[in-house]
């Protein structure tokens, strides 16, 4: 309970306001009874030596009783010791109230200490008498409590009232915070709609912001995430009732030759339909809610090659020919694995597209400024105004004479942006389709 309320805003707040309410009254008390007190002693001072004037005239005039300080006790003035004698050392008058002062005699003011008191001792001398009067120091100490507490009392008294004031008017600032926290609570999983800012403190605001803008995130990530599995299911169906096609073909075969060319095609079935999944499962570990991948200088033509040799059963079956133009190492921010799979999805892509028998001829272009990877191949290529729609998820154009998930080059342009780099289809110069893959150049 007590970490709740010291981790609870209005907790602290409340705490910190009345603590330092609390401390100015303790500062202001100390204050006034210091300044209080002092006054009283210069008044009481006065007093003694008025009252020894009135005395010292040789006439013991003691009738003359001084008057009482403002708001001192009712027996301040009784409080009085009273001692007078003669030049020499007769005592002529001692008040009955009082005790014998310590000799000698010291002119002036002195502070004396008699038994368990302490007395303020004003003396002066005439040629006829030495006139002492004294205090108890207690009377002065009382006096100033009693002016500090008449002066503090109304403080002390408006304490409570004000904390009630303080405690409303915190409570009163926290209600947008409250009210944004209720929203919060009664909201359903799915709604990732802007959080009410109106009235929030600007100390809360910023953060409110922030939040708004983390559930628009979440919002774009989960709509994608739930269009990307929709897609991802209708492009599955496809391949699996062209397995089920298949595997019936299998059981129907009535000779080896029937059975062979079935079994044939159910193996091409399977491979594409393993090619879409790993393609879907690249897709989702890279998508956009992914975590940035840590880049590191990285040998991008070591990654082409080990693309190329993944790729080359997939041409050889084809009879197409792989030819990789450049320097032995190249270096680029990177991370390996995810340059592999560039390279992979852009041979794959050239590969599907050449006919039999035909070339892809990768470059790679080392300049003072970027570094290109180039990709070209000998097939139809691809329309002007269809070039940038094939980089949406499963886009297939309306043309293309191979099959395929439309997954590949969407899959590069993620890869791409996550190295900072940048796609563009154009015109291989011999026909066909080249694509190029420009990276940053890596910090020297």
């Amino acid at each position: 309970m007590m970490r709740l309320a010291i981790t609870s805003l209005r907790a602290r707040l409340l705490l910190f306001l009345l603590g330092a309410i609390f401390a100015a009254a303790l500062i202001q008390a100390g204050a006034a009874y210091r300044g209080t007190l002092a006054q009283t002693d210069q008044l009481y001072d006065a007093q003694l030596r008025g009252t020894a004037l009135s005395l010292s005239d040789g006439n013991l005039q003691l009738n003359n009783t001084p008057l009482p300080v403002p708001g001192a006790p009712a027996n301040s003035v009784d409080n009085l010791i009273i001692q007078i004698w003669t030049v020499d050392g007769v005592q002529l008058y001692r008040s009955a109230s009082g005790r014998l002062l310590p000799d000698p005699v010291r002119l002036g003011f002195s502070t004396v200490q008699t038994g368990d008191a302490t007395y303020r001792v004003y003396a002066m001398s005439t040629p006829l008498q030495v006139t002492q009067v004294a205090q108890d120091m207690r009377v002065r100490r009382l006096t100033a409590r009693g002016l500090v507490l008449r002066s503090v009392g109304p403080t002390l008294v408006m304490a409570p009232i004000l904390m009630l004031v303080v405690w409303w008017v915190v409570s009163l600032s926290l209600q947008p915070v409250e009210r944004a926290r209720t929203q919060l609570a009664m909201r359903q999983p799915d709604d990732l709609s802007p959080v009410s800012d109106d009235g929030l403190p600007d100390e809360i605001l910023p953060l409110m912001q922030e939040l708004n803008l983390l559930l628009e995130r979440v919002r774009q990530a989960f709509a994608s995430q739930q269009q990307f599995v929709g897609d991802a299911a209708h492009e599955l169906r496809t391949p699996l009732a062209a397995l089920q096609l298949q595997l019936q073909s299998l059981r129907r075969a009535a000779d080896d030759a029937t059975r062979e060319q079935a079994i044939g095609r159910l193996g091409e079935g399977v491979a594409r339909a393993t090619r879409l999944i790993e393609q879907l499962l690249s897709m989702a570990r890279h998508d956009g809610g992914a975590p940035h991948l840590q880049l590191a200088p990285t040998d991008l033509v070591q990654a082409v090659r080990e693309a190329v040799s993944q790729a080359l059963p997939q041409a050889n079956a084809k009879r197409i020919d792989i030819a990789l133009e450049g320097p032995d190492t190249t270096m680029v921010d990177g991370q390996a694995d995810a340059l592999v799979l560039l390279a992979r999805n852009l041979l794959d892509n050239a590969i599907k597209y050449t006919p039999e028998e035909g070339s892809v001829h990768i470059a790679i272009v080392d300049t003072e400024n970027s570094v290109s990877l180039i990709v070209d191949d000998t097939g139809p290529g691809i329309r002007p105004g269809e070039r940038e729609r094939v980089f949406d998820r499963f886009y297939r154009g309306a043309d293309a004479g191979a099959s395929g998930s439309g997954l590949g080059l969407a899959l590069v342009r993620t890869l791409a942006g996550r190295h900072d780099a940048t796609v563009m289809l154009e015109d291989a110069p011999g026909g066909g389709l080249r694509a190029r893959v420009v990276f940053p150049s890596i910090s020297k």
